[in-house]
């Protein structure tokens, strides 16, 4: 079973504790969520009055259930950029196997359920079909189905443009949550679902502090993302400068990193590309850059004028 990764911003490492056993997940409804079209791709509403009122009708006999959401890779820039403070913040690696196995243990194995977000840009057609039929026919097997159908789509359909968060949902009774107050609905789960506590490129040594202590708690792998120079691909550092990758499925030690900077390399590299430059070849290039020479005769700002700055705009 894969892991879950919850993006998160720094300021909620004050409040990740619920004490020394236990960590914090947060859940909301659906109408919380940023995306304004949550609930939306399920039929088209381009149809009669009387079936969009009886498909308004099936939408308010829908319980409403909390959502966790969660992606299913620790690299994703947009991610960090969107819920971890621009890099600033921090990704908890989740077990799920033991998250579900806890949820089930405290008595609410069967009213939560996990999935994959489902990414689409046109309503479902199988919901289409129902609504005409549950309507028409009124038999009570139709709308049981319908309603079935509907909760899933409402749920786990999305579009398209949100298809790079590889979002997976955990959907859950509010009995089984605390509410410290009428806004904050969160989940206690044993400190021991953490596989690991990843520290983005742009969070500060007190972040860093706090998450080490953290990981202590709850002997845990504790990384830092880096953002290299030879790879749009993050890679990340554990606390003895070994080099770790995520292959898409879980996060892996690398077989070959840089002696110097610990960038992924490939095995028949020591260092990597940008590391082996030499001050030589440094020196080369400044003397290959024909703007220093300009520059030194005190005539690059009059070139550069003359000519319209270094990109023109072409006709």
């Amino acid at each position: 079973m894969a892991n879950l990764y919850k993006y998160m911003s720094a300021d909620v490492a004050d409040v990740l504790l619920v004490d020394d056993n236990n960590f914090s997940i947060k859940f909301s409804h659906l109408h919380e969520y940023n995306d304004p079209y949550e609930f939306f791709l399920t039929i088209s509403y381009q149809r009669s009055a009387q079936e969009l009122a009886f498909y308004n009708e099936m939408i308010s006999m829908i319980q409403k259930q909390p959502v966790s959401c969660f992606s299913k890779s620790p690299i994703n820039i947009p991610m960090w950029a969107h819920y971890a403070n621009n890099s600033a913040g921090f990704v908890i690696e989740i077990d799920e196997e033991k998250l579900m196995s806890h949820i089930s243990s405290i008595g609410f194995e069967n009213v939560s359920s996990i999935n994959d977000v489902q990414y689409y840009d046109t309503p479902s057609e199988e919901i289409e079909q129902y609504v005409q039929r549950a309507y028409h026919i009124c038999k009570p097997r139709y709308i049981a189905y319908l309603q079935r159908l509907i909760r899933i789509s409402a749920y786990l359909r999305k579009k398209t443009c949100w298809n790079y968060e590889l979002e997976r949902r955990l959907i859950l009774s509010d009995d089984a949550l605390i509410k410290p107050n009428d806004k904050l609905m969160i989940l206690a789960v044993p400190l021991n679902c953490i596989k690991s506590i990843i520290i983005g490129p742009k969070a500060d040594s007190e972040l860093k502090n706090k998450l080490t202590k953290v990981s202590k708690l709850a002997q845990c792998k504790i990384y830092q993302m880096i953002i290299g120079k030879s790879t749009s691909t993050p890679y990340l550092i554990d606390d003895k400068n070994k080099t770790l990758i995520f292959n898409g499925f879980a996060i892996k030690k690398q077989k070959s990193s840089c002696k110097k900077c610990f960038e992924p390399v490939s095995p028949e590299q020591k260092i990597c590309s940008w590391c082996s430059i030499t001050q030589k070849e440094r020196n080369d290039a400044a003397y290959r850059n024909s703007f220093r020479m300009l520059d030194r005769a005190g005539i690059l700002e009059s070139y550069l004028k003359n000519h319209g700055g270094i990109i023109r705009k072409t006709p």
